[in-house]
């Protein structure tokens, strides 16, 4: 038996092969409820759950579903009234997706007037992306990468991306069938042939045209990755549109045809394949990144396919909670994100059950009011399409305006990410560093060489062996340098790279991506990663008072016990390098009937001093060999409006704080004072050494990091002593 497609039951042929009768293009639940399991691994994916690290491949299904069911609905108007109106298309278009993504991105641009996502440098320029659908063209302009998507400054609307190149397609491809069909008719008509065979012939040659497309974007695909990269092969329009044909494709081969009742069978070996490559494919790298989603999508398009004949997979993916989480899947593929991100700006580890299941209750609530409120209403209007373009015009003037009005760019503080993933520590290969023959002196030259054969101890150090029976002196040359070399010679490469991991603000950021640029002429002797947060300070459970950065201790928190442990766990650093200057050097609250107090108070000192040391002993019981804190340079004098954040003691207690924290250890741990170096070279009072007064630019950070920091760290590295 054949069945036609979307029916549970036989049609007469005439029925399907005569080109004059009315044909619609029935609803299958099945394909809801494949929306709801593809939205599904997406959230899940996001919540970053580790058992679907592929779970971004439901936005390939979405693109496979969206491509056969546009299609086949514009074929199925063809054939019914002889052409396709473009503009009642658009119409539809419009009213589907424009009310609850103009709703979502409304709500992004007022949370931010309320705090939220204050991380994010350029969210005005991401709403403007995102209304005009190109974020995924933004995206690759601004140099992000999609690894970064859990990062600490994430945009909201992050998953917009898709979206745009979802909407790019609607606006180009019913022109382009128009075009084809119109073609095809007219080379039809000019041969004398029975309407049944004519109808055909049509057939055929338009699903030629299709899978003619569709094959020079499935080979554009990896090309693409070749030539502009991995975030090219995730992002950019042309890389992706073989995904959105070969659903396209599949409603050309299936138009007004039969599909055998066997079909079935090949629903849950597909099934299996899509849900099977979301939990084993990586996240960040892979063929996803490659170019090669068209092979996947062939995947998705085959369980299109089968769906369309009765069959176990069927009825499972009809099943009312299946159908009904799809029936509102463009709201919750909209909205989870934003809520995602907001939660996880509060403190939220989305890993764990209940913040999960909390986040997720959000989103279904969010989405839900969208549908039953907006949503659904907008699409039973009978706005005819010029009226309704006209509003859609309007509409997207009032979010344009929005975001400029509403969503001011924050800082522009952001990461160099291709210079930090090109400097990034590799693979640990297991080679041990070989110990320099004697520790140079700290404050003078080093011509050191190494002794092949003497490996530094890599393994955890127990806590009696780690502290001080007695803290050191802070004047003690381990703990303390009031004068330091302009300049270090560095030793020979080690058998393999020093891995550093630098871990702070901002202005660990800028230190680190100057060591980063200098790895670039030095890769035999070291490569650096970062683990930053804006504002991250090293001792979160206390509320900063002496400015307003929302969110700064639920970030810092989640740097230091989530991003950085998974850093050390991942990389096996060698050194990690911890510096902070602002926010660890201002007034903070830990007890409202205390109120705030600053780095000069010793009640405050002594809570910092031994948040810092609880830190350290955490790297270093962790199996890191060395931890080196920064003493930075103290701001200038003008950095900040606040006469308050710009007195010179609370950065010179802050200074000793760091000092103390580390002379509680006799071994693993060491300082390195960037304030001193900054003021032997000259360098503190230069405006082009930190224009903001806070910050060290990219070229004098390169410029210490050859003269001064990188030397310092391999060979710190490399203490026989350590």
């Amino acid at each position: 038996m054949r069945l036609p497609v979307g029916a549970s039951e036989p049609i007469p042929t005439s029925h399907l092969e005569s080109p004059h009768v009315h044909q619609e293009f029935p609803h299958q639940p099945a394909l809801d409820g494949l929306r709801g399991v593809s939205v599904l691994l997406v959230l899940l994916f996001h919540a970053g759950l580790p058992f679907v690290p592929a779970g971004y491949l439901g936005v390939s299904v979405f693109f496979t579903l969206s491509g056969y069911l546009i299609t086949s609905l514009l074929l199925v108007e063809h054939a019914r009234s002889g052409t396709v109106r473009v503009g009642a298309f658009y119409g539809r278009r419009v009213k589907r997706l424009l009310p609850a993504s103009s709703l979502c991105l409304v709500g992004v641009v007022v949370a931010r007037q309320f705090g939220a996502f204050s991380e994010v440098t350029d969210l005005r320029g991401d709403v403007v992306g995102a209304a005009l659908q190109v974020f995924n063209w933004v995206q690759l302009a601004g140099g992000g990468s999609y690894g970064d998507l859990f990062g600490s400054a994430t945009s909201p609307l992050e998953h917009y991306w898709s979206l745009a190149i979802e909407e790019q397609f609607y606006w180009v491809w019913p022109v382009v069938v128009l075009v084809v069909v119109r073609r095809v008719r007219r080379r039809a008509d000019g041969v004398d042939r029975p309407a049944a065979q004519s109808a055909r012939w049509m057939r055929r040659r338009l699903t030629v045209a299709v899978a003619i497309l569709t094959l020079l974007a499935s080979i554009a695909a990896p090309v693409i990755a070749q030539l502009a990269g991995p975030d090219a092969a995730y992002w950019a329009t042309p890389a992706r549109l073989a995904e959105i044909l070969m659903g396209a494709l599949l409603a050309t081969v299936l138009h007004r045809r039969w599909v055998p009742a066997n079909a079935g069978r090949l629903a849950l070996p597909s099934f299996a394949g899509l849900l099977v490559a979301a939990m084993v494919l990586p996240s960040d790298h892979g063929p996803a990144y490659e170019g090669w989603l068209p092979l996947f999508a062939v995947l998705s398009a085959l369980l299109v396919y089968s769906l369309q004949a009765p069959g176990p997979v069927r009825r499972l993916l009809s099943t009312p909670l299946l159908v009904s989480t799809g029936a509102i899947s463009y709201g919750l593929y909209l909205f989870h994100w934003p809520v995602f991100v907001l939660l996880r700006e509060r403190g939220w580890d989305l890993t764990s059950p209940p913040h999960l299941v909390g986040a997720l209750a959000i989103t279904v609530t969010v989405s839900l009011l969208s549908y039953r409120l907006v949503e659904r209403p907008v699409r039973r209007t009978s706005w005819r399409p010029v009226p309704t373009l006209r509003l859609a015009a309007i509409a997207s003037v009032v979010v344009l305006a929005s975001a400029v009005l509403g969503a001011p760019t924050a800082p522009a503080i952001s990461a160099d990410d291709e210079l930090l993933d090109a400097a990034a520590i590799a693979a640990d290969d297991g080679e041990a560093l070989v110990p320099l023959v004697s520790a140079p002196s700290e404050s003078a030259p080093s011509t050191a060489t190494s002794e092949p054969g003497r490996a530094a101890s890599a393994g955890p150090v127990p806590s009696d062996a780690a502290i001080r029976s007695e803290p050191e002196s802070p004047a003690s040359p381990r703990s303390t340098t009031t004068t330091v070399p302009t300049t270090l010679l560095l030793p020979p490469a080690p058998p393999r790279p020093v891995r550093v991991l630098v871990v702070g603000d901002s202005t660990a950021l800028y230190v680190a991506q100057g060591l980063a640029a200098w790895t670039m002429s030095h890769p035999e002797h070291a490569q650096v990663s970062v683990s930053w947060c804006q504002g991250c300070t090293f001792v979160p459970d206390a509320e900063i008072t002496s400015f307003d950065l929302d969110g700064v201790e639920d970030n810092s928190r989640r740097t230091l016990t989530e991003v950085m442990p998974d850093a050390i766990r991942q990389l096996r650093p060698d050194v990690v390098v911890l510096m902070s200057t602002v926010s660890d050097a201002a007034n903070r609250q830990w007890d409202p009937a205390e109120g705030p107090i600053g780095p000069t108070d010793p009640r405050a000192q002594e809570r910092m001093v031994t948040a810092f040391a609880d830190l350290t002993m955490e790297i270093v019981t962790s199996g890191v060999p060395d931890v080196v804190w920064v003493v930075p340079p103290t701001p200038t004098h003008d950095w900040d409006d606040d006469p308050e954040m710009n007195e010179l003691a609370r950065y010179a207690a802050h200074h000793e704080i760091v000092r103390e924290a580390a002379a509680r250890f006799e071994h693993h741990v060491s300082v390195v004072d960037l304030d001193a170096w900054a003021r032997e070279t000259g360098r503190f009072d230069d405006p082009g050494f930190r224009a903001d007064g806070v910050h060290i630019d990219e070229g004098p950070a390169t410029e210490m990091a050859e003269r001064f920091l990188g030397p310092w760290l391999v060979i710190e590295a490399l203490r026989p002593d350590r």
